[in-house]
């Protein structure tokens, strides 16, 4: 069976595949998820010998401390911009130093994982933090980190990888077979014709939601401090490229046309496009853009998936209802309205976690608190099939 997933992410949905012996594939257009991503999928291949023995390199250089003596070659990436200094000036000579002992692995996968290791816990010795975006330390009353043992906290990261490598080479020990996994660092909308038609069985993935979290922005230091983009046009490439764009690269632009025929969704965006005149972009006008170009991505992901599916083949796609200048769009109805009108059918909707709203989320900035009754957050699993002899009408 081939299992795609268009939203990657980390990779979750595929290893959960090539666990059950599946084939899967994958898109993920931000770039240090998509390495990470691609150092999961890979990991029946790592020979965890060579891991542990540069895990030991590390481990020295670090306690040597001989790289204090001289200045490190790397450098704090000069396109980054920060309110605060990201790294405090202890913790930024360490975190040079490991990026030049990064720099130096020759071993491609090697060098990877070490990228990867180092990326998931550096927001965690920063002056910045994910309240849920990330954000100044000081911003929420925390104090900045002065000093930390970056070297160890990598080299724990290293260690609980290196685990995470063996009972994943156990796991793909009892397949007959070894299954293959690929993820391709782009955006699925523009390049889902690099999968064959016809070929995909079962897609399972959870795309953004309507809700404007920026998850490029949250891993722009890793991007940058990483060496995947040096200035700020680079990561505007990507999100206007990204699913759904963002509230920030559609707002000001000319007004945007909903692709699907759909009355009630059209009268919607205009009831929102009308709130809130005197704030200019910042009001309806700029969110009724994002929205309608979510909902234009959502048509063109829909069609896209149907010419790859095989007849009969199962969509499952988790995502949930949201809050926009005080409007809830039950984005999910909305999405298999769409799924439906490009072919699918609709199996059902799956409940899959019920989210308690707070006065934070409902009244806050970005939603324009104007909500007239408690609206309850949720997600749903909306399930889909493709027409095709697989199933009975």
């Amino acid at each position: 069976m081939l299992v795609l997933d268009p939203f990657a992410g980390v990779g979750t949905t595929l290893i959960e595949a090539l666990k059950q012996g599946d084939d899967a594939i994958g898109f993920e257009i931000n770039p240090y998820a998509a390495l990470a991503c691609k150092t999961k999928i890979q990991t029946a291949k790592y020979d965890v010998s060579i891991l542990e023995t540069t895990i030991a390199r590390f481990e020295d250089y670090g306690e040597e401390e001989s790289w204090l003596n001289g200045k490190p070659r790397s450098r704090r990436p000069r396109g980054f911009r920060s309110r605060v200094p990201f790294f405090s000036p202890d913790i930024e000579l360490q975190v040079l130093a490991c990026l030049d002992f990064i720099e130096e692995q020759t071993t491609g996968w090697v060098k990877d994982l070490f990228q990867v290791a180092f990326g998931s816990v550096m927001v965690s010795v920063s002056n910045y933090s994910y309240e849920p975006s990330l954000g100044t330390r000081a911003g929420t009353g925390k104090p900045n980190i002065e000093f930390a043992d970056v070297f160890g906290i990598v080299r724990r990261k290293l260690l609980e990888i290196r685990q995470d490598i063996v009972t994943f080479q156990d796991w793909m020990a009892k397949h007959g077979r070894t299954p293959s996994a690929t993820v391709h660092p782009l955006s699925y909308l523009d390049h889902a014709h690099r999968i064959e038609p016809h070929s995909i069985d079962v897609v399972i993935t959870s795309p953004p939601y309507l809700n404007n979290y920026h998850y490029l922005r949250n891993t722009r230091p890793h991007l940058y401090w990483l060496g995947m983009v040096h200035e700020p046009s680079q990561l505007k490439a990507i999100e206007h490229r990204s699913f759904g764009q963002f509230w920030q690269t559609v707002r000001s632009g000319p007004e945007v046309v909903l692709n699907s025929c759909m009355p009630q969704l059209v009268e919607k965006l205009r009831e929102l496009r009308g709130r809130h005149p005197e704030k200019g972009v910042y009001g309806g006008s700029g969110w009724a853009n994002y929205a309608t170009v979510y909902f234009n991505d959502c048509q063109r992901f829909c069609a896209n998936t149907l010419s790859r599916m095989r007849p009969g083949g199962t969509v499952v796609v988790v995502i949930g209802n949201n809050i926009l200048q005080g409007m809830e769009f039950q984005t999910d109805r909305l999405f298999a309205e769409i799924a439906e009108r490009e072919g699918f059918k609709i199996v059902d909707m799956h409940e899959v976690r019920k989210k308690r709203t707070g006065n934070s989320i409902v009244n806050s900035s970005v939603r324009v608190g104007t909500v007239k009754r408690r609206v309850r957050l949720y997600e749903t699993a909306v399930e889909l099939r493709a027409p095709g002899s697989r199933y009975l009408n």
